[in-house]
């Protein structure tokens, strides 16, 4: 490559990508939408020599670089420990909701099980420069919830970032055998667990040192150098020099200088971040984009509606109201950054085609286009959609908030054991509804392959190992189902015993149907509807087999249960001789109320301060 060649293509792609920045800043939008359409313009007007396209391989690797190292940087381990607490309860529902919602809609739109798990990696995460762009433009959000969201985008980055970490050897692992791919994974986790509690407690310490005693720029210069060290390192056991680079920032982060360096740094990530966003719309060419139109909308409206529904659940459960839910939800619609990190590593692994990663950009830049009209006056339109709601529903979804508003309050005022029992039950429910994720995750995965390794290696047909992996599937996803139900109830009956559900429960005796419900029957039924939902690659007539097996064992339980309801109910001599169904069923319904009721006061707990009596 000489010299004129590299000036060349620098000259125009950074001319180009300023006039695109340009025009799109002057319709209000974001610039990252300028480097991408100039990444197209160049693929599909230019046609650029192999050292032109060497040139931007190696600026866009470089922008990748710098552009994972300013993130990590901009995240503050003790700030999100001290005011995240709100933040990563809505990351914590919103983010395993997307990568499920993503693989489920990627496995019925017939992608393969990696293909589905790196979409649902694809669209964890919002832009949150593009975000922060068109909220600062609205102005209509309070300063302290922008804090909050920027606080839940930084988790989601966190989140993609630990995502890609644990892909990696999945795209790889095509291209290695089973030893090599455990070997993959054994350094990848050394890396990890040495990155960040040895490089968090050691590396602060040495850039303050190299701080006082040498000048800016040579501390800048070190710092750099550390990131791109870092991405080697991580290049070498396997993972993306992008995840390298953001450990290294999240080192550095905690220094005296940090500022400095990122303010220093500002520059130089600014036209090589550009150049990486020019790379990623290189991949893109028009006749590609059109032919798959339909896809990129069905990507888009996917993650416009999984986005709306995970992050507004996640703010409501984190006692938001249903407004302001509403409200911040439709300020995460637009893809992050690493959504094209993602899918870049997913192309070069060649787990996506052309096709599927054009329509990911698409969808990109699409979400990132839409935001400032689909967040215009979401509140208004909140009001205008309940307005028009049924009576029934709006009475129902005002009877559910208070009863989360009497619970949070309840919490608010309980002394210290409880409040540290009722986290602790919340924690065990998180934990079992992560492991009901992974396991459906990991079996969506491994239940083609397993099928075929099973019949190759101790024969019998399709149907007897799908049928086999099915069952599997539900005994394993059933156990922590059972848990979080458990940790679900606990909570109730905490806040039950506390007078939480006291007023709201006279009117809606679902509360204590579910507190008086069998474990094993409810976390049975979930699981079945589980099963039904999630896609997994195996026959129709197994699922049926396995279901009808599961339905059976829900009667018989279900059976035993009413059985129970039965020997408590003490029929008089001068009873009626007959009993209708519904007369039946109302008393079987009380007398069972009346034992639970019985049963409650006898196992009460008198809770004073922080002693128990």
């Amino acid at each position: 490559m000489d010299e004129i060649t590299l000036m060349t293509s620098l000259a125009v792609f950074l001319l180009l990508a300023a006039v695109c920045s340009i025009v799109f800043n002057k319709i209000k939008m974001p610039s990252l939408i300028g480097y991408l359409v100039t990444g197209i313009i160049v693929a599909n007007v230019w046609n650029v020599s192999e050292d032109g396209e060497a040139v931007v391989e190696i600026l866009s690797n470089m922008g990748l670089i710098m552009l994972m190292f300013c993130i990590g940087m901009e995240i503050n381990l003790k700030k999100l420990r001290k005011q995240g607490v709100f933040a990563m309860r809505v990351a914590l529902v919103e983010i395993p909701f997307m990568v499920m919602g993503g693989t489920i809609v990627g496995t019925l739109l017939g992608l393969s099980s990696i293909q589905s798990i790196c979409l649902g990696a694809v669209i964890a995460g919002s832009s949150t420069a593009v975000v922060l762009g068109v909220l600062k433009m609205q102005n209509r959000l309070e300063k302290d919830r922008i804090d909050t969201l920027i606080l839940v985008i930084i988790m989601e980055d966190i989140a993609q970032v630990i995502i890609l970490s644990m892909i990696t050897p999945l795209m790889a692992g095509s291209e290695l055998d089973g030893g090599g791919l455990a070997a993959l994974i054994m350094s990848i986790l050394v890396f990890m667990v040495v990155s960040v509690f040895v490089g968090l407690k050691f590396m602060p310490r040495i850039i303050n040192w190299v701080s006082d005693n040498v000048t800016s720029e040579v501390l800048v210069i070190f710092a750099i150098g550390l990131t791109f060290g870092m991405a080697l390192l991580a290049s070498y056991v396997g993972l993306s020099v992008a995840i390298g680079a953001f450990l290294m920032g999240m080192m550095i982060a905690p220094s005296r200088k940090n500022k400095e360096i990122l303010h220093d740094i500002e520059p130089m990530k600014n036209v090589f971040m550009a150049m990486f966003f020019i790379s990623v719309g290189m991949e893109i060419g028009i006749e590609t984009l059109i032919d798959n139109i339909g896809l990129t909308l069905v990507f888009l409206i996917m993650f416009i509606t999984l986005k709306t529904m995970a992050v507004f659940s996640g703010y409501w459960l984190a006692n938001e109201n249903a407004r302001d839910s509403f409200s911040s939800a439709v300020s995460f619609l637009a893809m992050g950054e690493f959504a094209f990190i993602i899918a870049k590593q997913a192309l070069d692994y060649n787990v996506f085609d052309n096709g599927i990663y054009t329509s990911i950009v698409g969808a990109a830049l699409l979400s990132m286009i839409t935001l400032p009209l689909i967040s215009k006056n979401a509140a208004e339109r909140w009001d205008l959609v309940a307005s028009k709601m049924p009576g029934k529903m709006l009475r129902s979804m005002k009877a559910l908030d208070n009863i989360k508003i009497s619970f949070y309050a309840r919490i608010a005022l309980a002394s210290r054991r409880t409040r540290k029992e009722i986290s602790g039950s919340m924690n065990r429910s998180y934990l079992g509804l992560i492991a009901i994720v992974v396991v459906e995750l990991v079996f969506t995965l491994i239940a083609p392959p397993l099928k075929a390794w099973g019949m190759q290696y101790f024969g019998g047909n399709d149907w007897m190992w799908s049928f086999m992996i099915l069952s599997i599937n539900l005994v394993v996803l059933y156990m922590p189902m059972f848990w979080t139900i458990e940790s679900l109830k606990n909570i109730l009956n905490i806040a039950d015993r506390q007078g939480t559900a006291a007023k709201t429960r006279r009117e809606h005796n679902f509360i204590d149907r579910f507190l008086v419900s069998s474990s094993w029957l409810v976390a049975l039924m979930v699981t079945i509807t589980i099963l039904i939902i999630v896609p997994n690659g195996l026959g129709i007539w197994e699922h049926i087999v396995v279901l009808l097996a599961a339905l059976a064992v829900l009667l018989y339980i279900n059976r035993r249960d009413v059985l129970m309801k039965v020997d408590l109910i003490p029929f008089e001599d001068d009873g009626p001789d007959y009993m209708d169904e519904e007369s039946f069923r109302e008393l079987l319904d009380r007398k069972y109320a009346e034992r639970s009721e019985e049963n409650k006061r006898k196992s009460v707990s008198i809770d004073t301060g922080d002693h128990k009596y």
